[in-house]
């Protein structure tokens, strides 16, 4: 129970900050990272119907006409299932995920506009930034969830 809360607050909280950020230009896929990583942290099937639901409202809020967000946000928790609670040890793991994350993110929103120099540098500017905030968010989710004790957390200290 207090992981859905958990998730219904975080989920809320980046969808506004993404979609102000997005209204102003910028494509910074916050809901990704935090889906990516708590899909590994705390419970995969839980950040796949978080990822689904907020990737549509997210589209809806936008005003876009096809859901990209609703259908990659869940895709962005698909490997979690294969690691089975088990996150990266490694920080370039880390950083290679937050490079990847908003390529797959933005590359729907910018397709038409990447062969112009600014679609590029839009791009580009998304992938740097995601570099360097996703393994923040990943520390952030994963220290969160042991304070909290949900998620993996839960599974070492016995808890349920």
């Amino acid at each position: 129970m207090f992981a859905f809360l958990y998730f219904t607050f975080w989920s809320i909280l980046l969808l506004v900050a993404e979609v102000l950020l997005r209204s102003a230009g910028l494509t910074v896929p916050l809901l990704g990272f935090f889906f990516a990583a708590a899909s590994c942290l705390i419970s995969a099937r839980m950040a796949l119907c978080f990822a689904l639901v907020f990737g549509i409202a997210t589209d809806f809020v936008l005003g876009y006409a096809m859901p990209w967000d609703g259908i990659l946000l869940p895709l962005l928790t698909l490997p979690a299932f294969f690691l089975h609670g088990k996150h990266p040890d490694s920080d370039v793991l880390e950083f290679l995920a937050g490079v990847m994350i908003p390529s797959v993110m933005a590359l729907p929103h910018i397709w038409i506009s990447l062969t112009t120099p600014e679609g590029f540098a839009s791009l580009l500017m998304a992938c740097l930034f995601g570099a360097f905030l996703f393994p923040l968010v990943f520390a952030l989710v994963a220290r969160s969830a042991g304070r909290l004790e949900i998620g993996a957390a839960a599974k070492e200290n016995g808890g349920a």
